[in-house]
């Protein structure tokens, strides 16, 4: 047990250390005096990874034909192992990669993108990014909900922007595409001062405008997001705490399970012995009495004898 979890621990430092040689490898890819003189060299290594990526997803698959069948890497104990599936998903992408032919039809950037998702393989690797990832997906349904208030809200505040400021700036207010562009500037606070002291010029109320939809969705609705995903990261944490606990509570009790029948054999061991000592022992008084009680015969028989010769 203890060699195959480090083997697994060779494995994964090993599979970390390339994925992140991968990332710095894209990285130095991006220049163009770097792509010159070590592009060759640079896509060789990665496809030399890609191969070892496909080779670590097949040791793992082998590994889990332990627990029944390969099935059990995707799935198990009726649940779906989702990190292994994203992993074995990526790795597949990134091995389209290798196909020579593929080109023709994606492209050359496109199987460089395909090269890159292996880099998002770090993702789950590492627990605290699996939980932040955890976090992220779980929190979706409560972000497309505050995504849906901020749709509304830009749509109001670009109509208006539109019709109270078209005419004073239309470069930022012409039409409601720009509008939204400025409005998501203004969310950002770049350079927002700028664009609203010459329409205060033009019409004194116009820092109502800003201020309003600056303390609406820079403020309350940025934070909330952030309130959800944090609110769903604590989840995810206690639901990990909550799984290790229930782990170590299943390893005790397998142990006091095992320390059961350890003693449950020894007692019934115990029990034999004692039984055979008990046999032995009735067995030994059995003789002695059989023993006692010729002895008694014999004497009696003597005694019978001498009586009537002396007679």
């Amino acid at each position: 047990m203890k060699k195959n979890l480090n083997k697994r621990y060779v494995i994964d430092l090993f599979i970390n250390t390339l994925l992140a040689l991968n990332l710095l490898a894209a990285f130095m890819l991006t220049d163009p005096d770097i792509q010159s003189a070590y592009g060759k060299q640079l896509n060789l290594f990665v496809d030399i990874s890609i191969v070892c990526f496909i080779v670590e997803i097949g040791v793992r698959m082998w590994w889990a034909k332990k627990d029944g069948s390969m099935w059990s890497f995707f799935r198990k104990d009726h649940q779906w192992r989702h990190w292994n599936c994203f992993d074995f998903t990526v790795t597949l992408l990134a091995a389209a990669s290798l196909l020579s032919g593929l080109g023709a039809f994606v492209g050359a950037r496109t199987l460089r993108m395909l090269r890159l998702l292996n880099a998002m393989r770090l993702f789950s690797r590492h627990k605290r990014m699996q939980n932040v990832s955890e976090a992220i997906i779980k929190a979706m349904p409560s972000i497309v909900g505050t995504g849906i208030y901020f749709t509304m809200l830009y749509s109001i505040y670009a109509i208006a922007g539109v019709n109270l400021f078209s005419q004073i700036d239309p470069h930022h207010f012409g039409n409601l595409g720009r509008a939204f562009m400025f409005l998501f500037q203004l969310m950002t606070l770049d350079d927002w001062s700028e664009v609203m002291y010459p329409l205060v010029d033009h019409d004194p109320w116009a820092w109502f405008y800003f201020f309003s939809f600056i303390l609406i969705a820079s403020y309350v609705l940025l934070n909330l997001i952030v309130g959800i995903i944090i609110d769903s990261l604590q989840q995810v944490r206690r639901r990990r705490e909550l799984e290790q606990r229930s782990s170590k509570i299943n390893v005790e009790i397998e142990q006091m399970k095992q320390q059961l029948r350890e003693f449950q054999i020894a007692l019934e061991n115990w029990e034999q012995k004692a039984y055979n000592n008990q046999g032995n022992q009735n067995s030994q008084s059995n003789q002695k009495a059989q023993n006692s009680h010729s002895h008694k015969s014999r004497k009696t028989s003597k005694a019978r004898k001498s009586g009537k010769s002396g007679k």
